[in-house]
């Protein structure tokens, strides 16, 4: 088809460098320039069809008006006219151009000023097993406490002579200055004070139960090694019997 159809493209290829109105960095984000560029996409692609109608109208309109020009329709009966609707349609359409094609502008020009978009962080990486390590470990007194609430279900009370948390089951104890910086370190729930004459119950964090449960998978793998069975001896220490070994004749006693 003759004519130029694609008037929005062109225009956001010329301002943004972009083969594609969806390709507007951006685009379909939820922000500011996806805003923007989403205004642009629908107003661009609004554009391209108002032209194709208008390159449509005009096309066939040109055909008519050729066929007058040449005579060719002097046997043709005229009923609506010979440009019908068409002249009127074209007018509309072109003036709905227009306004399209001025929006498109104020859009990019409004895009152009926004600040340059930053590109999102990289994702952490994946945890491994030389990162695990490298997690500090806990205090022999906060890892077994740890070790207490994932197990199972603990509720504590304030003693009122001693100052201490009493885990109730087992009879254990548990200082208040390890609850509390188990609580600072992120691994446990904070709990209130003024109910724990009640009793409380406490609860891990995500991070205190990723704890516990590498706390479980290490002290499975001690426990398997300590059970693993030694080596025989034929295998920690070499056999004898195929070893050849230089004996010395006994040294005879002289008489004197």
């Amino acid at each position: 088809m003759p004519g130029n159809t694609d008037l929005g493209t062109r225009l956001v290829w010329t301002e943004l460098q972009v083969e594609r109105v969806r390709d507007v960095p951006g685009h379909g984000s939820d922000t500011p320039h996806g805003a923007v560029a989403d205004q642009i996409a629908t107003t661009a692609s609004t554009l391209d069809h108002v032209q194709n109608r208008i390159v449509e109208l005009a096309t066939a309109l040109s055909r008519d008006l050729q066929r007058v020009a040449a005579g060719h329709d002097t046997a043709l009966p005229v009923t609506n006219g010979i440009l019908r609707t068409s002249g009127l349609d074209i007018d509309l359409l072109v003036t709905r151009r227009t306004e399209l094609h001025r929006s498109l502008a104020a859009l990019i020009g409004i895009y152009k000023e926004l600040p340059a978009i930053v590109p999102p962080p990289p994702p952490a990486p994946a945890p491994t097993a030389k990162t695990a390590a490298a997690v500090p470990r806990l205090p022999p007194r906060q890892e077994a406490a740890l070790r207490q609430i994932g197990s199972t279900t603990i509720t504590i009370y304030k003693s009122v002579r001693h100052g201490s948390l009493r885990v109730l089951p087992g009879g254990a104890d548990i200082k208040v200055a390890t609850v509390d910086a188990l609580i600072g370190k992120g691994l446990v729930d904070h709990y209130a004070r003024e109910d724990l004459h009640r009793g409380h119950g406490l609860t891990l964090t995500r991070e205190g139960q990723a704890r516990y449960e590498a706390l479980l998978a290490a002290g499975g793998r001690a426990a398997a090694a300590r059970t693993r069975p030694a080596g025989t001896v034929g295998e920690a220490t070499p056999s004898l019997a195929g070893a050849g070994v230089a004996v010395s004749p006994p040294r005879s006693r002289s008489r004197g």
